[in-house]
């Protein structure tokens, strides 16, 4: 019965919130969904029948990659811009300077959610929760919702109404009132974790028709499908990743795009899109998603320099690596990003200038590993046009 009241209570907060805001039209979507699924090959999931069912529906990425194993640097990096040398899936926390796609959109007004199947509340911040299966496999997992690991978001009262559970989810998809940015992830069982890849696509393919529908939504709504990292560590971390929804041109569906893609995308892409400033992170210089560039006429999507020597499977020294902590590296605040624009004014703030300042951050977008090509610590530049 409390669970019941703290749903009820949360989204009754947020639809009144979403009710008074105005859509935010972008340059090539309105929305964007993103569902994360759980460790798969790409060699074996891009012939999965279900996934080849929806490849139908939309566009393949052929070279998307994660950075780095276990599970939850990638779930981190991808709404903030770095994992700061993660290398356990164990509890952790960023503080409050450490700033996320978040407040990126809440510069302009857009709305965002995160929702996770069997989240027991609205901001639950605990370590799991056992959800409906009876398998005490915990199926929520705390290691899987990047939001509640950043003190930016789990010390304002209102950003935590932002996560909420995937009941809230299907009220909001029925009320017409599903955010402009969505990060989802299913529990333990139907993201394939603690099952298969047949799961994991199955649940899938269910739960996407529904909103692959037309007319699902009323604005132009891009759907990424995607797994955090590949299973196996001793090969690169290649994964299989599906743009689908209305907002993908009719003409590109069923076709592949062999552009190089990180999580770091997503968020330059989000950038590009509603004409964000950015984080002063790797998400400057991460190629935006070609179809998107194709829209907006943008020409600086290219392949990193060292993509042939990464090794994504291991991650590089940083503050919560638990061999080799290093302080959280300053944000580069000379950088331009996709949209054209500088950093956010918030960051600036909090990261004052400071006498010898270093930063790995220098827009490049080549990729950095834990062997052959750790971040290099620079004096602030400006990158390349």
């Amino acid at each position: 019965m409390k669970r019941l009241y703290l749903i009820a209570l949360g989204l009754a907060t947020w639809l009144e919130i979403a009710g008074a805001a105005k859509v935010v039209p972008g340059r090539g979507f309105d929305r964007l969904i993103t569902i994360w699924l759980e460790n798969q090959d790409y060699a074996k999931a891009a012939i999965d029948d279900n996934i080849v069912d929806l490849k139908r529906r939309g566009i393949l990425l052929d070279k998307y990659y994660a950075h780095t194993h276990p599970s939850q640097p990638n779930y981190l990096a991808a709404i903030a811009g770095d994992y700061f040398g993660l290398n356990h899936d164990e509890f952790v926390r960023l503080p409050e300077n450490v700033y996320t796609v978040a407040d990126l959109l809440e510069s302009k007004d857009i709305s965002w959610a995160g929702y996770f199947e069997d989240l027991p509340g609205p901001g639950f911040m605990g370590n799991y929760s056992d959800g409906p299966t009876g398998k005490d496999t915990w199926d929520y997992v705390r290691k899987h919702n990047p939001f509640v690991t950043y003190d930016s978001i789990t010390n304002d009262g209102m950003r935590l109404l932002s996560v909420l559970s995937f009941d809230d989810f299907q009220l909001a998809f029925k009320a017409g009132r599903v955010p402009q940015f969505v990060f989802m992830s299913p529990n333990m069982m139907n993201d394939g974790h603690n099952t298969t890849l047949k799961t994991a696509t199955d649940w899938s393919h269910q739960f996407l028709l529904p909103l692959l529908a037309e007319n699902a939504f009323d604005e132009r709504t891009l759907i990424m499908l995607t797994f955090d990292e590949s299973e196996t560590y001793s090969e690169p971390n290649h994964i299989v990743t599906l743009l689908l929804g209305s907002a993908i041109p009719p003409a590109l569906k069923g076709t592949q795009d062999n552009s190089f893609y990180t999580h770091y995308s997503m968020l330059s892409s989000i950038e590009y899109n509603w004409d964000l400033p950015h984080l002063g992170r790797y998400d400057v210089g991460a190629n935006i998603f070609q179809f998107l560039a194709e829209i907006g006429g943008y020409k600086k999507n290219k392949d990193p320099e060292n993509m042939a020597a990464v090794n994504s499977s291991v991650s590089y020294p940083g503050f919560l690596h638990n061999e080799t902590s290093l302080p959280i590296p300053r944000p580069n605040s000379k950088l331009v990003g996709a949209s054209g624009l500088g950093i956010l004014d918030a960051i600036r703030v909090a990261w004052p200038p400071a006498r010898d300042e270093q930063t790995p951050y220098d827009g490049s977008g080549n990729v950095c590993d834990g062997g052959r090509n750790q971040p290099v610590y620079n004096t602030p530049k400006a990158n390349s046009p």
